[in-house]
């Protein structure tokens, strides 16, 4: 969360001078941390144990043990790499296992860096929506130098930048035009 002028004006350069990067008063940077699987997996592990000892219920049992499995197996599975060669065998694996029933197929790293990208994009639009409800402006920006942005907020190299969001009340120099969409009949179809 970016409050400091001078930060905000060298983010806006390396924004491409966006007039909505140029003019927020406030930008956040959703950033994807793959290198933190371990902890947050952890960190998850933690919690759910403290949610479920606190239910203290025998009918919770079995769905405590399936979360944590998720955490404690499923996780260090798909995100353990060794230089690539894990993703190649698991995705060999997964999609023998794949043609007798369904499975998780997106298991490679590439795979995994768009999951967890995915992942990022729909916190930024929760935290979109949240501004919006308490009666703030907002823009996702996509295009950036992502490499000039992580030097700028002096971030590991490991870390990938999701989006920028500008947050304040809008300001007429960072509005185009009317907000374009693309038709509704042409993006969605009911089956």
């Amino acid at each position: 969360h970016i409050t400091d002028k001078k930060t905000i004006k060298s983010l806006a350069k390396a924004c491409f001078n966006q007039n909505a990067a140029k003019t927020a008063n406030q930008l956040v940077v959703f950033v994807v941390r793959q290198d933190l699987w371990k902890k947050r997996a952890q960190s998850n592990v933690d919690f759910l144990n403290s949610v479920f000892d606190k239910q203290n219920a025998k009918n919770t049992e079995k769905r405590r043990s399936a979360a944590l499995k998720y955490y404690k197996v499923a996780i260090p599975t798909m995100y353990t790499s060794f230089f690539g060669i894990l993703g190649l065998f698991r995705y060999i694996f997964f999609n023998i296992i794949g043609l007798f029933r369904p499975i998780f197929r997106q298991v490679r790293y590439s795979d995994m860096r768009i999951v967890s990208h995915k992942s990022t994009a729909l916190a930024a639009q929760n935290f979109i929506l949240s501004m919006a409800e308490i009666g703030y402006d907002t823009c996702a920006m996509e295009g950036s130098d992502t490499t000039r942005v992580k030097k700028i907020l002096k971030l590991p190299s490991s870390v990938e930048i999701n989006m920028i969001v500008g947050c304040g009340v809008r300001h007429e120099k960072g509005i185009y035009t009317e907000r374009y969409r693309i038709p509704f009949d042409q993006v969605y179809k009911e089956i």
